[in-house]
This record gives structure tokens, C-alpha cells and sequence, in this order.
């Protein structure tokens, strides 16, 4: 057999042997690697995500590391909607602010930041309307203290357009305490940021740039406890307006997610300060 005859037999046997097993190993590792499509995933709803995803409250148990998660403002507590009940006041659709777990200790920054009451809040205002004390315009400083088990109480106080008011906290355990200013809808509105962005604010200003009067509510948040008939808070509210000459009346406190529910241990007192508003920090 000639040597042509023999690499010609030989091409035929390896052009056999490929037919009956088909394509060659790299051929069959690169169809292997190439991706499939997938079935398009099906879309949820604005309505199912939210059911999917509770709203935070105020946690009633300890701080574990365990169930928490990270925030824009550091690591807190994950949602406990305490399977969506909450308490109202008889006859209304105003929310008895639930409990939070006692501070025992001072409160540090990571301590603040795990209390969301801005969670909170908009948790709650899914079912009813949270309770607010009005702060008539011609009241210069009340002395009060917080509601248990929540150990927080919210004021409503008019500011017309324009206008600039310095609320500020007084007690002897100031250093447990803070305070906090938002909208109609529970939110730092304009003329709050600043003071929503302190860590541990007892003294806020606040402006209203709209064109036209508003209501500010301020959150007097007493997480220990420590204010009570025997040591009241005084919240003292400095305008840079005379109250005689401005008509606030048409100024409605009720709005959004605010409830009235006048605190029944406040006590108020005035005549409100007249002229620029003293700032003496």
C-alpha cells in the first residue's frame, strides 16, 4: 500500500469518526457557555411592594445586633409592625402613640438613630391620624411632659409666611432629650433641615419661606421617661412677629396626618415675645 493510499484511508477514518460523535469537545464546551435567555420576571405593583415591605416602628424589645439593617443614618432596628394594630382614643381615629422600650442609659448618636420616630410616624399615620396639642398664638412657653410608654408628645404652632420661630427645651435632665420639627405629613419640610439635621438638637429655629402661613409641629422626644407632673418639661417659643398684628386664626392644625388631641397636663403661659426673636445661644 502506497503512502497516498494510507493517508487517504486515514482522513476518511477520522472524517468517519467525527460524523458519529458529532461536534469536537471545544465545539460542544463553547455551545455550553453560551447563555440562555431567561423568562422575563413578572412585575409587582406600587401596592405589592408595599405589603411586602413594612413600615419601621419603635422597637419594644432589646437592641440586638441581630435584625437590623443599615439606614443613610447608620445601622438600626428593622420593622416590628406589631402585626398592624394600633390603639385609638374612644370615639376618634386618633392614634394612642404605641410604646418604645425605656432609654436606660444616656442617649449616644447610635442610640438616636436607631429611635426612628419619623418611621414611626408614617407607619402610624397609615391607620389614623397622630395626636397634636395646637400652641395658641399668643403662648410664650408651656410646661408638659411626654406620653408613656411612648415618651414623645408633638406641639402645632402657626408661623406665618415669612416668619422665623426658636422653640427650645428646658429640664434638668436636658441631655436625654431632643427636639424634632416636621410638616403636615410627618417630614422635615422647607425652613426644618437644618435642625433635622442635628444630632441631638434642645434648641431649633425655624422658618416658613412659603408665600403664605403654615403649621410646624415640634416633637418633644423624653425617651427615659424622665419628664412627669413632679418634673415638667418647659418648651419656650420665641416669634419674630407681633402675634397682635398677625391673623393666624385660618391657620388649620389638623392636617395631613394630625389629629388634634390637646394634652390635658399642659400648662401655657404668655403673652407671646413682641419684635426680632432673641436668640441668647
Amino acid at each position: 500500500m502506497t503512502s497516498a493510499s494510507l493517508q487517504f484511508r486515514t482522513l476518511a477514518a477520522l472524517a468517519l469518526t467525527s460524523l458519529l460523535c458529532g461536534a469536537s469537545p471545544q465545539d460542544e464546551q463553547g455551545r455550553r457557555a453560551t447563555p440562555q435567555p431567561r423568562a422575563p420576571m413578572p412585575m409587582r405593583s406600587m401596592d405589592e411592594q408595599r405589603s411586602g415591605t413594612p413600615m419601621p416602628v419603635g422597637p419594644r424589645g432589646g437592641r440586638s445586633s441581630a435584625g437590623v439593617e443599615d439606614g443613610p443614618m447608620g445601622r438600626r432596628p428593622t420593622a416590628l409592625p406589631q402585626g398592624g394594630r394600633v390603639s385609638m382614643y374612644a370615639g376618634t381615629r386618633i392614634i394612642v402613640p404605641p410604646a418604645w422600650e425605656r432609654c436606660r442609659v444616656q442617649p449616644t448618636l447610635t442610640y438616636w438613630q436607631g429611635r426612628d420616630l419619623m418611621a414611626q410616624i408614617q407607619w402610624l399615620s397609615r391607620r389614623g391620624f397622630l395626636p397634636v396639642t395646637p400652641v395658641g398664638v399668643g403662648v410664650s412657653a408651656l410646661s408638659d411632659y411626654t406620653q408613656r410608654p411612648a415618651g414623645w408628645r408633638a406641639y402645632g404652632v402657626a408661623v406665618p409666611a415669612g416668619g422665623r420661630i426658636q422653640v427650645e427645651v428646658h429640664h434638668p435632665k436636658i441631655g436625654w432629650f431632643r427636639l424634632m420639627a416636621v410638616n403636615k405629613w410627618g417630614q422635615p419640610g422647607p425652613g426644618m433641615l437644618q435642625a433635622a439635621m442635628a444630632p441631638q438638637p434642645v434648641m431649633i429655629t425655624l422658618t416658613n419661606p412659603a408665600k403664605e402661613a403654615t403649621a410646624m409641629y415640634i416633637i418633644v422626644d423624653d425617651p427615659a421617661w424622665w419628664s412627669d407632673k413632679d418634673s415638667p418639661y418647659t418648651l419656650t417659643i420665641r416669634r419674630d412677629w407681633d402675634p397682635l398684628k398677625v391673623d393666624l386664626s385660618q391657620v388649620p392644625m389638623v392636617a395631613g396626618l394630625w389629629g388634634a388631641s390637646p394634652s390635658v397636663s399642659a400648662e401655657f403661659s404668655g403673652p407671646s415675645l413682641t419684635g426680632p426673636a432673641v436668640y441668647p445661644h
